[in-house]
């Protein structure tokens, strides 16, 4: 099938849910408008995936994105190989072929996610031999009280921590400690994070939030049982470098609270606000070179010319549509959308008394 007419158009795509070892994924329901919404394995909704999940146990094709095409479903990926430059722009492909550079995600945790660290591009690089490492970052959407407490996020390693003794608790897995080695911060809507690779962290029960990170799935893990009493394999500990290895990806410098929050925390700008949009900042380029991060808000109607980039739409809240080269997309709560390099002009409207609410992720500039 000729897919290189889609370049010009936007994409709605499917909702994409891969099992992950936490347990959450209620508010994703609720969100969607799902029936019957509950928690489970299923807590991450990855949003214009070109990529897998990192698992010795699924598929091969758990975590790539899906469309609808003329009643049949491809992936987004198969729709970008065949025709890149279209789909990306020729300066994009000649840098970083047919990748994104981003992967897009919404997560939902009841329990605490397992804590982690990610390696940076270099660290990446040498030990994996991956273009990309795993820097991220998260926007607060929501949460809900779990079990008394409210939602909040572990990030950073506490002043003093050294290897040799980190390297010990894990090895005796004493949970508590490698909880209190990080610090711990609120997790309020609006709340803006940047985890840098190599920085541990984990993600508290009751976080709702929409995250953006490099394309990868390394995870290294400290936990070998979850939260919620799952035994974590040894592969999805190391990712195959063996437990001693692993640590080399750890960056083991450690900050005051104070200075973690001014490192770590964001602060959005807004950009555009006037009687039909405002347009905020929640990630520029001053913060990270690696990703971008926009919020929308059309009150009535917002046209802009998106030049030279890719997008990926996340809908947050309200009804209404977008048009585009003669293609009017309906936009609900939930929808998530690919707008290819092509597909450059566009025009947000509002439909209810509310405004329609936009998460925006662009890739490197």
């Amino acid at each position: 099938m000729d897919y290189k007419k889609l370049s010009k158009i936007p994409l709605k795509l499917m909702s994409n849910r891969v099992y992950r070892p936490f347990i959450g994924g209620k508010s994703i329901d609720e969100w969607e408008g799902n029936d019957n919404p509950k928690d489970n394995h299923y807590g991450e909704r990855w949003i214009a995936s070109l990529i897998n999940i990192r698992s010795q146990e699924i598929n091969d094709k758990e975590g790539l994105s899906k469309l609808m095409i003329e009643g049949n479903t491809v992936t987004l990926k198969e729709v970008i190989e065949s025709s890149p430059q279209d789909f990306l722009g020729a300066n994009h492909y000649k840098k970083y072929g047919t990748s994104l550079a981003i992967l897009v995600k919404a997560l939902d945790a009841y329990s605490r996610l397992i804590i982690q660290i990610h390696p940076n591009k270099e660290t990446a690089k040498k030990l994996f031999n991956s273009p990309f490492g795993k820097t991220e970052a998260w926007y607060i959407i929501g949460g809900r009280n779990i079990d008394g407490e409210d939602p909040y996020i572990l990030i950073g390693f506490k002043e003093g921590i050294k290897k040799e003794e980190y390297i010990k608790l894990f090895e005796t897995q004493d949970i508590k400690a490698l909880e209190n080695s990080m610090h711990k911060f609120p997790a309020k809507e609006g709340d803006v994070f940047l985890i840098e690779g190599g920085v541990p962290h984990a993600i508290g029960s009751g976080c709702f939030l929409i995250e953006i990170q490099e394309p990868t799935d390394y995870t290294i893990r400290v936990e070998k049982t979850a939260p919620d009493g799952r035994e974590i394999d040894a592969f999805s500990c190391h990712q195959g470098l063996g437990f001693h290895k692993m640590f080399d990806c750890f960056n083991f410098q450690g900050l005051s609270h104070e200075k973690t929050a001014q490192k770590y925390k964001l602060e959005p700008s807004i950009l555009l606000d006037n009687d039909d949009a405002t347009v905020i900042s929640l990630i520029s380029e001053k913060d990270t070179p690696l990703f971008t991060m926009e919020k929308i808000v059309v009150k009535k109607t917002l046209s802009f010319n998106k030049a030279n980039n890719f997008a990926v739409v996340t809908v947050l809240k309200g009804k209404g549509k977008l048009l585009c080269n003669g293609e009017e997309v309906e936009l609900n709560q939930g929808d998530e959308l690919f707008l290819p390099y092509e597909a450059k002009v566009l025009t947000w409207v509002n439909e209810l008394d509310e405004p329609l609410e936009l998460v925006v992720c662009l890739p490197p500039s």
